[in-house]
This record gives C-alpha cells, sequence and structure tokens, in this order.
C-alpha cells in the first residue's frame, strides 16, 4: 500500500539544514557581531571623548570665571590714586610678615613658556570704599586711632593708613572697642587695635604698635583706606596641573588639569589724563607707561592699566589611544597633509604645551584635547577712580 503524498513532504521538511546553510548561517553571524563590535568600539570612543571633553569643559569655565571674577574687582577700595604702590609694613601672629607693595594686578611671566602667577588686591568690603582720616595725631605707641568717621568698620576688619607721598603704609586690625554685645561701639571716633589674648584675636597687630607703626607715628588727615577682609589672591598653576588659589588661609585646588595660564597688561600710554582710557599697548610685564624714566614700583605706570587679557589652557582628562602608526596625532603644533594644526593659541602666539607646568618634557601631550579660554578683563576700578595719570 503506497504512503500518502502528503506524509512524503512532510518527513522531507524535517530532514534539517545542510552543512552549506548552516556555514553560510554562523559567517553571517560572525560578520553580524564584528560589525556590532566595531560600532561598539567606535560609539564608546566617541562617549569618552565627549565626556573628557565636557569635563575639561566644565573645569575651565569654573577654574576663568573664579580668576575673572577677582580681576573684575582688582583694586576696589584704593580711590586715592598715590597709595597705588606704597609699600605695607605687617605683622601676622606676633612677628613681622614679609612686606608687600599695595598693587591691584602683579603678572609674574612665566619663563620659557611656564604659566604665569596673576596676584590680586582689592577690599573686601562691599559697603565702603571711600577712605577715613585721622582727627587726632597717632603716635607710634598708640593702640587706638580717632577718625572723621567710623561707618563702614567693623571688627576684624583690616585698615592702612597711608600719607600721601610716603613710600611705606602700614597696615593693622581693628578690634574695638566694644559694647556689651561684642559689637564695635559706634558712638565715638576712636578704633582699637590690639593684640588680644584669645588665639586669633589682633592676629594682624603686634603685642608693641612701635614694631609696626613709623617712629614718628602718623599725623592728622592721613588716609585710612578699609580693606575689610582683604582680598590677597594669588593664582599659580602646580606641577601637578592644578589651578591653585593661595590667601591669607593658605592654598587650594581652585581646578584640576588645567596645563597653562598666561596673562598681558593692556596699557593707556598716552600722555595727559584720558577721559576715555583704551589699551594702546599689550605686555607681559611692567613697562614705562607713563613716560617718567621708571618702572619700579612705580603708582604712575600701575595706574595705567585699563585691562588684563588673559588665556587659560585646560586639557581634557582622557588620553586618546594613538593612531595605527602608534603615534599620538590628537593635538599637532603644525599642519600635516590635510590635518590643520589645532594646538592651543591666544591673542598673544602660541601656547607651549609640550611642557608640564614645572617645565619638565611633557611627552604625550599630542594624546590629549585641549579647551582654550580667552577674554580681556577691564580694570573697571583703576579706570574709575580719581585719575592722576599725566
Amino acid at each position: 500500500m503506497r504512503k500518502p503524498v502528503v506524509t512524503q513532504l512532510f518527513k522531507r521538511a524535517q530532514g534539517g539544514f545542510s552543512l552549506v546553510e548552516i556555514m553560510v548561517g554562523v559567517t553571517i553571524g560572525l560578520l553580524g557581531v564584528l560589525i556590532i563590535m566595531q560600532v561598539s568600539s567606535v560609539f564608546e570612543g566617541q562617549k569618552r571623548t565627549t565626556t573628557g571633553g565636557a569635563d575639561a569643559q566644565t573645569a575651565g569655565t569654573i577654574a576663568f570665571y573664579s580668576l575673572e571674577r577677582d580681576l573684575r574687582r582688582a583694586g576696589y577700595g584704593l580711590t586715592e590714586p598715590s597709595v597705588i604702590g606704597c609699600n605695607i609694613k605687617r605683622y601676622y601672629d606676633g612677628a613681622p610678615a614679609p612686606d608687600v607693595r599695595l598693587t591691584p594686578v602683579v603678572i609674574t611671566d612665566g619663563a620659557d613658556g611656564k604659566p604665569d602667577t596673576i596676584h590680586i588686591f582689592a577690599s573686601g568690603k562691599g559697603n565702603w570704599s571711600v577712605p577715613n582720616r585721622l582727627i587726632i595725631e597717632h603716635p607710634a605707641t598708640a593702640v587706638e586711632a580717632t577718625l572723621n568717621t567710623k561707618l563702614g568698620i567693623r571688627i576684624d576688619d583690616l585698615l592702612i593708613a597711608y600719607v600721601p607721598g610716603q613710600d611705606n603704609c602700614t597696615m593693622f586690625q581693628v578690634t574695638g572697642p566694644l559694647d556689651a554685645l561684642n559689637n564695635l561701639k559706634m558712638d565715638d571716633l576712636k578704633v582699637e587695635h590690639k593684640r588680644g589674648t584669645k588665639e586669633g584675636e589682633g592676629i594682624w597687630n603686634p603685642d608693641n604698635p612701635a614694631d609696626l607703626f613709623p617712629a614718628i607715628g602718623y599725623p592728622v588727615g592721613t588716609l585710612v583706606f578699609n580693606m575689610g577682609a582683604m582680598v590677597d589672591h594669588t593664582y599659580t598653576i602646580d606641577a601637578g596641573s592644578n589651578l591653585m588659589l593661595t590667601d591669607a588661609t593658605g592654598a587650594k585646588v581652585i581646578a584640576s588639569d588645567v596645563i597653562s595660564m598666561q596673562a598681558e597688561y593692556g596699557f593707556d600710554t598716552r600722555a595727559g589724563v584720558q577721559v576715555e582710557p583704551r589699551v594702546d599697548t599689550w605686555s607681559a610685564t611692567m613697562i614705562d607707561a607713563n613716560g617718567n624714566g621708571t618702572t619700579l614700583n612705580d603708582g604712575g605706570d600701575v595706574a595705567r592699566i585699563v585691562a588684563v587679557r588673559m588665556a587659560m589652557v585646560v586639557r581634557s582628562s582622557l588620553k586618546e589611544k594613538p593612531n595605527a602608526a602608534g603615534t599620538c596625532d590628537v593635538t599637532i603644533a603644525t599642519a600635516v597633509g590635510s590635518r590643520a594644526a589645532n594646538a592651543p593659541s591666544w591673542a598673544a602666539g602660541a601656547i607651549d604645551v609640550s611642557k608640564l607646568p614645572n617645565g619638565d618634557a611633557n611627552p604625550d601631550w599630542q594624546c590629549y584635547r585641549y579647551k582654550t579660554f580667552e577674554n580681556i578683563i577691564p580694570m573697571r576700578n583703576l579706570m574709575w577712580r580719581e585719575n592722576s595719570a599725566t
């Protein structure tokens, strides 16, 4: 008896795949896996690059904003032109502190392409910037100063006494007199500046005022500038590529992966007092801007600083992979073939990132991507105050 045709066809359909069909399927599967792996690798590399670039962008924005904000207030409270450049005599915690020039901004040019250092001075008072005056002579041994007003003065404020025309000025700290609630008394014009017995009390005052104040004391009419919690900030880049801020409390990290910081003064060198100051000369160092033949501690030159031009280079934290030849070419200094140079630069020229901030060679510098932040910051407190530049 013959079997039905349907049953024969059914058995033939259940016979399975041939070897050729299996090999074709495996080949297609392997090709799919290969393509997926390549796409995933490229995607992951792009993701890591994007993430690293975003981190560099964030770190650079924070670092640049912090420094730019300080630069914009440089010189605040120094409304008398002649006080700029005075040599501050000061004490700290029972011992003489190094003298420092009262200059709104000081740029120390880094040698051989190293990062610059920027030092900023300003008053920390937000509610008072006009100088007070002594109305009673202040002997060298006195522990109090009598002013024409105490408006704006608070406990722990730092004051600077200055006589126009003199090279030195003196910094001391307000400690009293206090009322029953330990607030500064406002019913008289005397300001005490004693070295306290409690920890940190009057830490900027010497035990003996004569060790700090000039032997002849300060006469009536002496200008007294209220610096509050004085802004005395120094920005540097350490060997670990960290942007560091140093103040009275010590050094702290502002941002990481900062490779370079470059800055220049912008001077108005035109003769006479200018109603509308403008930059006509950029320089990385102090110049004889007023033409008097000297630049050393010259307040007249400082008074002609109209702006500061600054650039900051931040590196991505991700080290990119080398090319097929084993060479890193993510960043190149000069054009190669069809690739354009993309090494950091700014208005003053190229920025050397082939060296670490401490000057050591950096053989892997081309394996990283860099972001340059650049801006011109006006020195508004130098332009808006009374101008004595000639």
